[in-house]
């Protein structure tokens, strides 16, 4: 399966510089024909694409593949065009900085949505109201870069639903337009049903959120460097007006935390198998480490090689079930 029309097209803007950003978002058939007291998991995934100077943008046939397996299994997949890609306003820089701003933006309308979503079914019976919500942090090539110096989850929490906004900043159009989405996408729904050991006008408690992470065909120094400018990633929070940093996430201790899967092809011509294998192997080898690689044989960089997708698709599917 690959990415199918999407369910929401929309933009959202940069926490970076408020740039506008062209973002998409598919819903489940899971979701769309859930049932009262299913114990459904709500899930969701972003999937961020390749460097786009050279022709990376959310089309990207390695996005749609694995977005579609993501949307298989269940999860609200949402893929986006980074700075300089698509329609998406400006252009890419030499830092990965202000992409990482990009990021973050998804990643906010994403706990934003999963959270008001699980309000929604929640308050109508469809999920128990103890039900957790978990996110996939995803991307591929230089999108899986980018993806693994996200903040820490508590950072990103504090940052998107419990700080401070007003009403012009880049965070506050984020949660309003996750609030909106979610509303459509449970207008399909039946009317809420009242619980009768709740009063009417309590809402339904706030969910604990989990995540992961999904990076395929990582990138690893000289090429992440190179494409950095071999400077240490930060967020630039506040738009154009009132910026406030963010140190990103240190990606060996985000990757051994929570549980990832690594995904590479033995071929891959911008990362050698061996020096994959040694990076998995030192993250993997951490006390308590939740990290886990799969190396398919016969897999490049772009996944073209007969089968391999395929196999990667599997192995997908293997760790969203594990």
């Amino acid at each position: 399966m690959v990415l199918p029309a999407p369910t929401f097209s929309f933009h959202l803007p940069s926490v970076h510089d408020d740039c506008q950003l062209e973002c998409r978002l598919y819903l489940p058939r899971q979701l769309q024909n859930i049932e009262s007291g299913s114990q459904s998991l709500i899930r969701g995934a972003i999937v961020a694409h390749p460097y786009a100077p050279l022709g990376g943008c959310y089309n990207d046939p390695v996005v749609g593949f694995v977005g579609g397996e993501l949307l298989q299994e269940g999860c609200i997949v949402v893929t986006f065009n980074f700075r300089g890609a698509g329609s998406s306003e400006g252009r890419t820089s030499w830092t990965g900085k202000p992409e990482l701003g990009d990021y973050v933006s998804l990643y906010g309308f994403m706990l934003n949505y999963l959270q008001d979503l699980h309000s929604t079914l929640a308050s109508g019976q469809y999920i128990a109201p103890n039900e957790a919500v978990h996110l996939v942090i995803g991307g591929y090539s230089f999108g899986s870069l980018i993806a693994s110096h996200v903040p820490d989850l508590d950072v990103m929490l504090d940052l998107f639903c419990n700080g401070p906004t007003t009403l012009t900043t880049p965070i506050y159009k984020i949660g309003k337009a996750a609030q909106k989405i979610a509303a459509q996408s449970t207008r399909h729904l039946p009317p809420a049903k009242q619980n009768p050991e709740s009063p009417a006008d309590q809402p339904a408690p706030r969910a604990v959120t989990t995540i992961s992470y999904l990076l395929v065909s990582p990138l690893l120094p000289p090429v992440s460097q190179l494409l950095t400018a071999f400077s240490a990633l930060s967020v630039n929070v506040g738009g154009k007006t009132s910026a406030q940093a963010r140190l990103a996430g240190r990606p060996a201790d985000q990757l051994s935390a929570h549980q990832t899967l690594a995904l590479f092809g033995d071929q891959d011509t911008f990362t050698s198998a061996r020096k994959l294998q040694r990076w998995s192997a030192e993250i993997g080898h951490r006390p308590q480490s939740r990290f886990r690689s799969c190396e398919i044989e016969g897999a490049g960089h772009f996944w073209r090689e007969n089968g391999v997708e395929t196999r990667a698709r599997r192995a997908i599917a293997e760790w969203l079930r594990s």
